[in-house]
């Protein structure tokens, strides 16, 4: 009876453990990626904080004047370890259901879990407020409630390849003291959509 020789049962033997390598292999890349995609790569909500709001009446007004100025500085934190690219933000202001101003930011970049700051203008229309008529009276309180809509277009990349289109809105609702001029408190919530952007 012939036997395989031992060169041939070396070579087969060294193919079976050339194969079982190669398949340890893949399913360790699969589990790394599996486990970036879960962890590293899982997109989180950036956060927005208005640090400050100061607010400007022209001078000679009347004891209600028919508008004023409002700038704000406001932190964006981007818990992510991709930086967002943005265009120019839209603001938009509210009082009650009334639109009652509205600018845009800078465009730019807000780094891996990094922080930007944005300062904008923006003029408040208080004659569109005075159709509310809860206006009047927190104008002479000195206290006015207001809320504040951010939408943020932009775009991360993977690797910096792979490029992901992202929808950002932030609602900041403040309560503007308008004897110093300043920002009482506020609540600001986020809600951000990310997909791959299709060309």
């Amino acid at each position: 009876m012939d036997y395989p020789s031992t060169k041939y049962r070396g070579r087969r033997s060294g193919c079976h453990v050339c194969c079982c390598i190669c398949m340890a292999l893949v399913v360790i890349v699969v589990a790394v990626l599996v486990t970036l995609g879960l962890t590293v790569f899982k997109i989180r909500d950036p956060t927005m904080t208005i640090n400050s709001v100061s607010v400007k009446i022209p001078s000679g007004s009347a004891l209600i004047p028919s508008n004023m100025e409002a700038t704000t500085d406001t932190s964006v934190k981007n818990p992510n370890i991709l930086a967002l690219h943005f265009v120019k933000p839209g603001i938009t202001a509210y009082y009650g259901d009334l639109k009652v101003g509205h600018t845009e930011a800078s465009e730019g970049v807000c780094p891996a879990r990094g922080t930007i700051r944005l300062k904008t203008k923006m003029n408040l229309n208080i004659t569109t407020m005075m159709d509310d008529p809860r206006f009047a009276a927190q104008f002479v309180s000195g206290l006015v409630d207001l809320n504040s809509s951010a939408i943020v277009n932009g775009k991360v990349k993977v690797f910096g390849v792979i490029s992901h289109h992202v929808d950002l809105v932030f609602n900041c609702t403040v309560k503007l003291d308008i004897t110093t001029f300043s920002m009482k408190n506020q609540t600001c919530w986020t809600r951000m959509w990310f997909w791959k952007r299709k060309n």
